[in-house]
């Protein structure tokens, strides 16, 4: 009988830096269409992430929470990838600076259906960074 290992190993990656490399208990992450959580033993997967936000207890078992916009995750073999454009920790920005965020998104003109999206999308970034605030 095989025994399920106890940990996870994550590597979270955008094009800047390697944003997270450790061990873990567990994650949920925001695939496009819902949130996946994950345990030890999960099985293979690769899936589209959309904007949200990535928790996960450390080893310690408190919870960390990440900003995420997009990207992809990889889970195999006990070990999750999530390479992403952005990842912010919710230690990394502040109440104030998510609310101005959210007040430029709202702010954008909305005279053509494109600018009309590219406001949507922002707002929708804005939005979770408030939430992330609201995490700590």
């Amino acid at each position: 009988m095989n025994k399920t290992p106890a940990l996870l190993r994550c590597t979270v990656i955008t094009p800047e830096s390697q944003v997270v490399d450790k061990e873990i208990q567990d994650m949920v992450l925001p695939a496009h269409d819902g949130l996946v959580g994950v345990l030890p033993g999960h099985a293979p997967m690769l899936c589209e992430l959309g904007v949200g936000l990535l928790r996960y207890h450390d080893i310690n078992g408190k919870e960390q929470i990440l900003f995420v916009a997009g990207g992809f995750g990889h889970i195999r073999e006990n070990e999750i990838t999530i390479l992403t454009n952005e990842a912010i920790p919710a230690n990394e920005i502040t109440e104030d600076q998510a609310d101005n965020e959210l007040q430029r998104a709202e702010d954008m003109p909305m005279t053509t259906i494109e600018e009309v999206e590219a406001r949507n999308a922002a707002i929708e970034h804005a939005n979770h960074l408030v939430a992330l605030t609201k995490k700590k």
